[in-house]
């Protein structure tokens, strides 16, 4: 069967013009006090680099799919950073953890939904200790890049994981840096949340010092007095890791902190919150009216004040740590106001936080958010919305920057160039998941096919819309197409399941699926565009894409249907979805094949085949 494969050079004209296209030059310049123009990916990188962090690992995700590239490039050129692109998001999160267990520091990266992955490991590690331990996250209000408008910071509570919101580029660089001090004292992993708007941002940072003291550190683990450890003398109490170890409450199995002895204790943990000194609250001159906002949101507040003149007739609460909370310094804010108005973003996280303290007081300032409808609960907060807002609270008068006559012309616009705008997202000119997804609608329609297609995440997306609509279900998680088939098949549907699903989701989450599918006897044909590329999160490379790691070396390049045949499936080719008799053939085959089929669609990314000609 041909199978396709990319030439040396223009693998190296790719890496020249793809991988280094978004990584920042002088990010590891030792130079205190020099202001740059950086991006919010290059912020994290420059705020890693200062921690003196050792291990990075990350799983292509937008807005933040860069900050490894930027890592890696520092690799290349002065080495003493591992920064790798994982198989999936719990991978990275293990290898950052890992870094953190033998005593240097340990940078994972992921978008909102790349957090449920890590989940499983996240829960039990803030039990034993994980110090030296930042997660960049980044959550999307409106669900602009993603399946799900999640946000993360219900999960921190859930796992008791510390959480930082910073509100510009500068503060994003910094508690980066401020975040690995943080967990080295809590001995637990440190969130740093960033918004959607902020991954996409530019703005001026200023570098600070480089920690090559903490970069240097040699890496240690004893395995006798490890709270992690597990040997004859120190066994795991596997009965006692059901109870929680409430880090933050002061509860638990009272044999789990004497075999953690060494972690700070709730009031410890605690007093670390209060002592924060990012959190801060600006006084308003005979201020009855308080604002408690965090993050993005502290940008749009202020601008909402300066439009309205009242900076100093409303005080503000600007949290930093926005869990756990300062109880202390919020009790004081809601016992000095008439009126306190929450604005976050996503969820009213804060505000049940806030009311949730505000129960035990006898007196304190009414409050107000999403609970009351004061605040959208859903997209991302803007300055009209806070404006109208506190409008109401404080008696003032708030024009809003767009009136609704500059908002019918824009609706008017739109709807007379209608041809003017995608409505939906399209494939790219040339994309060779076209040509084998069009082989797929051609061969399914001339042998009347009554199927159910699946989709994963993906550029395959676009097979969802007109005219192919051959994604039934699309794009709700990595991998899950092919178990979504399993189950309807186990079902009794009749209908010829078709799953479809990317190379680096294949490594990602499909592998797990195609296993279950072949023990379990599944009827599924699984469709895999090897595009050689993540192709969707910005090219990055993959366990089966360009033979490379992050920062370019070279490594074993693992072939996906060699895979799908040493894992027992029924039927597997290997197709040129540009040769369309070819991708025709071997699909009738695994249409009329009774168990479970593979066709892997291998053509290189259009972007990728336009950068190898020089275009």
């Amino acid at each position: 069967m041909h199978q396709l494969k990319i030439p040396a050079m223009g693998l190296e004209k790719f890496v020249g013009r793809g991988f280094g296209k978004y990584s920042m030059s002088g990010l590891a310049e030792d130079a205190p006090g020099k202001t740059v123009l950086m991006s919010c990916n290059e912020a994290i990188a420059r705020g890693a680099i200062e921690a003196g962090v050792k291990v990075a690992a990350s799983y292509p995700g937008s807005p933040l799919g860069y900050v490894i590239e930027n890592l890696a490039a520092v690799a290349q050129q002065n080495g003493g950073i591992h920064a790798e692109w994982s198989s999936n998001e719990k991978l990275a999160f293990e290898v950052a953890l890992g870094a953190s267990l033998v005593g240097v520091r340990g940078l994972m990266v992921c978008k909102n939904v790349g957090l449920n992955w890590a989940l499983d490991p996240l829960a039990t590690a803030t039990m034993y200790g994980t110090p030296g331990l930042v997660m960049a996250i980044s959550d999307d209000p409106g669900a602009e890049t993603t399946s799900n408008e999640q946000d993360t910071r219900y999960l921190a509570m859930f796992t008791e994981t510390i959480v930082l919101e910073p509100a510009t580029m500068q503060e994003l660089k910094d508690y980066i840096v401020a975040g690995y001090d943080l967990s080295e004292e809590a001995r637990l992993p440190v969130m740093v949340r960033v918004m959607e708007r902020m991954g996409w941002g530019r703005e001026p940072v200023t570098f600070g010092e480089i920690q090559h003291n903490v970069k240097a550190r040699k890496a240690y683990f004893d395995k006798k007095t490890d709270p992690w450890a597990s040997n004859e003398s120190f066994p795991w109490p596997v009965n006692m890791l059901s109870g929680k170890h409430m880090r933050f409450h002061g509860e638990g199995s009272e044999d789990l902190v004497e075999i953690t002895g060494d972690l700070p204790t709730a009031k410890e943990t605690m007093r670390l919150i209060e002592q924060f000194p990012h959190n801060q609250w600006t006084e308003g001159k005979d201020a009855k009216v308080g604002i408690i906002t965090s993050g993005m949101c502290y940008p749009i507040v202020m601008e909402a004040f300066k439009l309205m003149g009242i900076s100093d007739e409303v005080a503000m609460l600007k949290l930093v740590t926005t869990y756990p909370v300062p109880k202390k310094l919020i009790k004081a804010f809601l016992s000095a106001m008439e009126t306190v108005l929450v604005v976050e973003e996503i969820e009213p996280f804060i505000e049940h936080q806030v009311r949730s303290i505000s129960a035990d007081m006898d007196h304190h300032a009414k409050i107000r958010g999403k609970l009351t409808g004061d605040i959208p609960f859903t997209r991302e907060q803007e300055r009209n919305t806070v404006g109208s807002t506190l409008a109401r609270l404080t008696g003032r008068k708030y024009t809003p920057i767009a009136s609704p006559e500059r908002q019918a012309r824009g609706k008017k616009i739109l709807d007379e160039n209608k041809d003017l705008f995608a409505e939906h997202v399209r494939f790219c000119a040339g994309c060779p998941e076209w040509a084998a997804l069009s082989a797929l609608k051609a061969v399914c329609t001339e042998m009347s096919v009554d199927f159910v297609g699946f989709g994963d995440n993906g550029c395959h997306e676009c097979s969802h819309w007109p005219p192919l609509e051959l994604e039934n279900i699309a794009g709700i998680t990595m991998g899950s197409g092919l178990g979504y088939g399993q189950g309807m098949y186990h079902g009794g549907l009749k209908s010829k399941i078709i799953a479809i699903t990317g190379d680096s989701c294949f490594f990602h989450a499909a592998m797990p699926a195609l296993v279950n599918a072949v023990y379990n006897k599944a009827n599924i044909l699984l469709y895999i565009m090897d595009n050689r590329t993540t192709g969707m999160t910005g090219h990055q490379p993959h366990p089966g894409a360009f033979g490379i790691t992050a920062s370019g070396e070279p490594t074993e390049m693992l072939d996906i249907a060699e895979i799908a045949r040493a894992l027992r499936a029924d039927f597997v080719e290997v197709v040129d979805p540009y040769n369309q008799e070819e991708t025709r053939s071997a699909l009738e085959k695994a249409i009329e094949c009774q168990g479970v089929s593979v066709v892997v669609a291998r053509r290189p990314c259009a972007v990728i085949a336009l950068r190898q000609a020089g275009n």
